[in-house]
Formats: C-alpha cells, sequence, structure tokens
C-alpha cells in the first residue's frame, strides 16, 4: 500500500514536468492560470538548466528530460531503500517505462478533459487550452477521419489507440508494467 502511493506521488511529478514541456511546445497562453501553476511548480528545477528554452523541430525536451531524471533516481532510491542490489540497466529501464507510462496517463487525461469541457459552454478557455495541447497528437488522426458535423471521433480514436499500446506494453514487460 506505501509502495503504491510513493509510485503514485512520482508519477504526478514526473506528469507535471511532461506537462510544462508540452506547453512550452504548444504555444500554450503563459497567462492562462493553469500555465502559471505549472510554470512556478516546475522553475525552482528548471531554472537549473541550461538547455530549458531549446528546442527541436519546435518540441521543448527539457522537461522530458528531467522527468526521466527524477524516474530513474526514485527507482534508485527505492531499490535502495528496500535493500535490494541496484543494477544500473534496470534502474534505467524502470525510469524510462515510468516515463513512457506517465506520458500516456497524461495524453488520457488531456483528451478526456478536452472531450468533456468542449461540452460546457462555462469550460470554453479550458477547452481551447486542452485543444492546443494535444493538436499534435489528434491532427493525424483528424485527416483521416474528420468531424462528422459537430462530432469529433478522433479524441476517442485517439483513446482507444493509447489503451492498445498499454495493452501491448502490458503483454511485453509484463507485472513490470502493472506496478508502474
Amino acid at each position: 500500500m506505501q509502495l503504491n502511493f510513493y509510485i503514485m506521488l512520482a508519477e504526478a511529478v514526473i506528469i507535471l514536468f511532461e506537462l510544462r514541456s508540452l506547453m512550452q511546445s504548444s504555444g500554450i497562453d503563459y497567462y492562462h492560470p493553469a500555465t502559471q501553476l505549472v510554470v512556478k511548480l516546475t522553475e525552482p528545477v528548471m531554472k537549473l538548466l541550461p538547455f530549458r528554452n531549446r528546442s527541436i523541430k519546435g518540441f521543448y525536451y527539457a522537461g522530458f528530460i528531467v522527468a526521466f531524471v527524477l524516474s530513474v533516481m526514485f527507482w534508485f532510491g527505492l531499490i535502495t531503500i528496500y535493500g535490494g542490489s541496484v543494477n544500473i540497466t534496470a534502474v534505467i529501464m524502470y525510469g524510462a517505462l515510468m516515463t513512457i507510462k506517465s506520458f500516456g496517463y497524461l495524453l488520457l487525461f488531456l483528451l478526456l478533459a478536452q472531450a468533456l469541457c468542449s461540452w460546457l459552454p462555462a469550460t470554453r478557455g479550458y477547452s481551447f487550452m486542452f485543444g492546443q495541447l494535444t493538436y499534435p497528437i489528434v491532427a493525424p488522426v483528424q485527416k483521416i477521419i474528420p468531424p462528422i458535423g459537430m462530432i469529433d471521433i478522433s479524441l476517442m480514436i485517439v483513446m482507444i489507440a493509447i489503451f492498445a499500446l498499454n495493452r501491448l506494453a502490458y503483454s511485453i514487460f509484463g507485472l513490470t508494467w502493472a506496478i508502474l
């Protein structure tokens, strides 16, 4: 029970830095309250990085590097605390898998929040923000299957694809994937 709490807490911090990267990359309004919150929470770590404002083809990668390093540190610390022998290769693999799975959780949350916010007129600003964040992932699907009238099923198709990838990862990595 306690181990699950620590894993969930680590994933939340990792998701926060991944969200920072997505927000920088998508060019979201800097003065939006959600953007301000994410920046204030991540800035103490991000300001230490000399490459925090560098990008590759418009993708700001510093948040993902911090997320990966934090996940590797988490697994190294967890294995050390519980008295296991530290295998660096396994720690790096667990860190990479945790970073990838956390990114999947983040995408699912953003897609679901975008769909729910689009139904409520009072949350249009948040729906627009979530749409900006998920656009690079949803746009290729929308090119193949454009919206049908007022109904856009591309969000649902991307969610199903993420669930399928999650199932594939579970079949490859087994309980390791399930624990993360």
